[in-house]
């Protein structure tokens, strides 16, 4: 005889690169920082404009996982790493993209290209 429990189940998937809507204006996403801070700072670092740029937030913790809440303009196809650090260190590191593209839906290069 064989019992299974399951006490709970979360589905979380970990993306390797955070999309934001540009016609949206208030953003979030979640992570799993390398430690919780009690605060730290938030910078976009533009790659095509080689501009850093610190973003005000707010953020939340639940089960292990981080939410962070923002508010910025974007552009379509806007490309950003992130950088989340305090005193001691990096707490996250990550790309970002702006897309008004539904997930399925999804390419890099949509309308770059055109094959013939």
């Amino acid at each position: 005889m064989t019992f299974v429990i399951v006490t709970k189940t979360l589905f979380f998937s970990i993306n390797s690169m955070i999309v934001v809507n540009p016609e949206n204006e208030n953003h979030s996403f979640d992570i799993i920082p390398r430690y919780y801070p009690e605060s730290f700072s938030f910078d976009l670092y533009n790659e095509v404009t080689k501009i850093t740029e610190t973003i005000t937030h707010t953020f939340t913790v639940a089960d292990g996982i981080m939410q962070i809440n923002f508010e910025m303009e974007f552009s379509e196809q806007q490309k950003f790493q992130i950088k989340l650090y305090d005193e001691e260190g990096v707490v996250f590191r990550g790309k970002l993209i702006s897309t008004s593209q539904t997930p399925q839906d999804y390419k890099q290069t949509n309308n770059l290209y055109v094959y013939e």
